[in-house]
């Protein structure tokens, strides 16, 4: 069966809706979002990948990093809660990108 990118598209539209539409997540919580992201990203993304030069990085805003958790959930298949999602950019952003909320 073929894969292209935009099949993908319905599941990732629901996805960012949830993501930034979802008046029901809760407070963010770091710590649930690094276990999370260590036990479900970490096999194929690795810490140094968040390092990257800023100039370089895609992640220029805490929406572009929104946007970039929810687009690879998508793409890697991961059925992410809105409340996973946002979890995971709590941890990425307070432990790597630092970026204003």
């Amino acid at each position: 069966m073929s894969r292209h990118p935009h099949c993908l598209l319905p599941a990732f539209v629901l996805v960012v809706a949830a993501v930034f539409g979802a008046p029901s997540v809760k407070a963010q919580d770091m710590a649930r979002g690094r276990e999370l992201y260590e036990t479900l990203c970490g096999d194929c993304h690795y810490q140094r990948v968040h390092e990257r030069d800023r100039a370089k990085s895609k992640v220029q805003t805490l929406l572009e990093l929104r946007a970039q958790v929810a687009r690879w959930s998508v793409q890697t298949r991961r059925s992410f809660s809105a409340q996973d999602l946002a979890d995971i950019v709590e941890y990425l952003n307070l432990s790597h990108y630092h970026l204003e909320q």
